[in-house]
């Protein structure tokens, strides 16, 4: 017994298969959030997950901070719509889709807080004629509204796609 822990501590001491094993789970770790800023805002992208089965959904939060002591107006009137989340690669690249409507949304003082969801499909706005996208690794876009300038985008997640 004494000798099998010994034989375990030195493994352990010397990078056997236990530090290897932690060594690979650490490097991959992939955000899973992220976070941009500037005077006044701070805007975060966050997903529950980082790989999605392909043609399934992941769900995701967009969370605005205004700290800029006044609210601020985007085109657009549903959050759902104006604020959707897709996957992105050179293959595959973002359609914005322009909230040219007849109505706005109050970003009000504090956090307004956006649940989505991230379709593993070609395009979230015509979800019922949409094929599922192929293997591989995307990154976010999200569908921005126009309004004031300094509002920050969020930046990008990676996220796999698989089989």
């Amino acid at each position: 017994m004494k000798r099998f822990v010994a034989a375990v501590l030195l493994a352990a001491a010397f990078g056997g298969p236990m530090a290897a094993a932690q060594a690979d789970a650490a490097s991959q770790k992939v955000a899973r959030a992220v976070t941009t800023s500037s005077k006044g805002w701070a805007v975060t992208l966050a997903v529950a997950k980082t790989t999605v089965r392909t043609g399934s959904k992941i769900s995701a939060t967009i969370t605005i901070v205004n700290r800029t002591g006044h609210s601020a107006y985007v085109e657009g009137c549903l959050p759902d719509f104006d604020f959707f989340v897709d996957l992105v690669n050179s293959k595959v690249p973002h359609q914005n889709v322009s909230g040219l409507v007849a109505c706005s949304t109050s970003l009000r003082i504090g956090t307004t807080v956006i649940h989505t969801q991230i379709n593993a499909i070609y395009s979230a706005t015509t979800r019922a004629m949409s094929p599922d996208l192929p293997v591989g690794t995307y990154h976010t876009a999200v569908n921005w509204p126009k309004g004031p300038a300094h509002i920050p985008k969020p930046g990008r997640l990676y996220i796999s796609v698989v089989g």
